[in-house]
């Protein structure tokens, strides 16, 4: 996390309050602000910074396999549990687990976690008997939860159960004051990543960047200055280096807010989401030889959840092996 704005200190401030309780903490914010490096920061300025810290991106697991994911199952709690397996609020014991994009799960998941919340304890698919875990909480969300609980999609009780301490994190445009750090940092991390020799931004990119809306925030930030890298041929990085860059399913970031800004809201979204995995979920697919269960160990999903991420979007493994 960067940035020198009143609002950035802000955050740093509440960070740095909650962090040494062990109350559950709630992350809003746009996508892109960074939620789940505020969740880092909270975990390692706590009292449980030496245990451990488990993430679980809510929204990309499908909701049956989310369910044993987070609280386990005995076996033949179901077809195909040959074997027991441990629920990552057990992993987390002793640490904390970081449920991301918490307004995306089910109704039944809600329960469970309310029950989790309330009582401090898990039972897993499967098992007659709960069992205690000792597991600091913290959530975060890039939606309206109240809306969401007017909606009926949102329990108001977990609601009021996770927003202990909130924690908000402001947009990119609100604070454009922070942009020259946050591109230098995200400059010399992916410079070196990428192995291409020093480069700089210069004044009239560095005027160009704080004067855009950033509807993605630092993560469309971070894409705009990994494809000034690799389209850059001088040292000194220009706004005209990023004026030919290829767009559509080859490119290497999915295609910025601004092609479609024209679209309705939800066909908008489906076409990055859309674009977005062939890209990425195509490049792992060429590196594993279209090994699905090789790609979803790099990315770190469960071999099921890549597949019908896979089916949504029609890419098919077969097209990347020899």
């Amino acid at each position: 996390m960067a940035g020198r704005s009143t609002e950035m200190q802000r955050v740093f401030e509440t960070v740095r309050m909650v962090a040494p309780t062990d109350m559950t903490v709630l992350i809003t914010g746009e996508s892109g602000t960074g939620k789940d490096l505020a969740a880092k920061a909270v975990h390692e300025l706590s009292n449980r910074s030496n245990g451990p810290f488990v993430a679980v991106n809510c929204p990309t697991v499908p909701e049956q396999i989310l369910e044993s994911e987070l609280f386990g199952y005995k076996k033949g709690a179901f077809t195909h549990a040959t074997q027991n397996k441990t629920g990552l609020f057990q992993e987390a014991d002793g640490g904390t687990i970081f449920l991301d994009e918490i307004g995306d799960v089910s109704p039944a998941i809600q329960t469970k976690l309310l029950r989790v919340l309330q009582e401090r304890e898990i039972k897993p698919l499967g098992d007659t008997r709960s069992i205690r875990v000792d597991v600091r909480i913290i959530a975060s969300t890039n939606q309206d939860l109240k809306a969401r609980i007017r909606e009926g999609a949102f329990r108001e009780d977990l609601f009021y159960r996770i927003n202990v301490l909130p924690l908000h994190l402001p947009p990119l445009r609100d604070r454009p004051s922070d942009i020259p750090l946050i591109a230098e940092n995200l400059l010399q991390k992916h410079r070196t990543r990428l192995k291409k020799p020093e480069k700089r931004l210069s004044a009239d990119l560095m005027s160009w960047l704080q004067s855009r809306p950033w509807e993605g925030n630092v993560r469309e930030l971070e894409n705009t200055v990994i494809q000034a890298i690799l389209f850059s041929a001088e040292e000194s990085i220009r706004p005209e280096d990023l004026d030919s860059l290829p767009r559509g399913q080859g490119a290497p970031c999915p295609p910025g807010f601004a092609d479609v800004g024209g679209l309705p809201y939800r066909e908008a979204k489906e076409t990055l989401l859309r674009s977005f995995n062939a890209s990425y979920i195509g490049e792992l697919l060429r590196e594993t030889g279209g090994n699905v269960t090789r790609a979803a160990k790099k990315c770190g999903l469960e071999r099921q959840a890549l597949q019908q991420i896979m089916r949504r979007y029609d890419i098919s493994a077969a097209d990347y092996r020899s």
